[in-house]
């Protein structure tokens, strides 16, 4: 990874080179809507939903989101689509489409571990639980230092004994699917001869940035990042949003 200095303010540069047709592919939490405490309350508001529509008839877009196919439901209209589960699952307005082989596999094995839960809650003060149906999340906001890193050697164990990958991310420590990322997700939906603009603000998103480095990459927000191009906060990547909307 590249150092802090890395992702200059360039969105002249984004706007200059993106126009009506091409790609845009998006992050959800931190880069459309603010991170929150509470996973369950990132629905999207008026003006998102307003960007999100003006993208959508001049661009060919994405969400790609580490979240559930059931979170991304309640949280945005059908009628976008939304790589889901770090490039696991496609949702369209017409049904979800597995990404990968043996899909059915890891759901049956991350409901097994959902049904932990209650145990998971009494070891680690503070951790709260979520089945993605293809990933396990726990969320760390309530826990102290010490109890995260309890937590996150359980994690590994667990994710050694079922064969699912270990991620530690913002407040999370997460199983998801091995071998599946959105750097490998988003270039089997880039088109040849397209540009494309890949935002995002968690280390997730540096595994797209890394395998598209062909691409119009933004860090959304401060750290260390691979990303040619980086905005303060989810407000200015909205900003840049309206703005290349404006100008198609």
């Amino acid at each position: 990874m590249q150092s802090a200095t890395r992702g200059r303010s360039g969105t002249a540069e984004i706007l200059e080179q993106m126009g009506p047709g091409d790609q845009v592919f998006l992050d959800y939490d931190g880069t459309l809507v603010p991170i929150s405490s509470d996973p369950t309350s990132c629905f999207a508001d008026r003006e998102l939903l307003s960007i999100l529509d003006g993208l959508g008839e001049e661009y060919d877009m994405y969400i790609v989101t580490g979240r559930s196919a059931e979170d991304m439901r309640r949280f945005l209209p059908p009628r976008y689509r939304v790589i889901a589960l770090h490039g696991a699952l496609l949702l369209t307005s017409e049904g979800d489409v597995p990404l990968i082989p043996d899909y059915s596999r890891y759901v049956e094995i991350c409901n097994s571990i959902a049904l932990r839960k209650n145990e998971i809650r009494e070891m680690f003060h503070g951790a709260r639980l979520y089945n993605k149906v293809g990933g396990i999340t726990v969320n760390t906001w309530l826990m102290d230092t010490a109890t995260r890193g309890r937590l996150e050697d359980f994690m590994r164990s667990l994710a050694e004994e079922s064969g699912m990958e270990l991620y530690l991310g913002k407040q999370v420590v997460e199983l998801r699917i091995p071998g599946v990322n959105k750097g490998d997700a988003i270039r089997k939906f880039r088109k040849h001869g397209r540009k494309a603009l890949i935002a995002g603000d968690d280390i997730t998103d540096e595994e797209a940035f890394i395998k598209n480095s062909d691409a119009l990459t933004v860090k959304v927000g401060p750290g260390e990042t691979s990303a040619r191009y980086r905005v303060s906060d989810y407000m200015e990547m909205r900003s840049l949003l309206r703005e290349l909307i404006r100008r198609s």
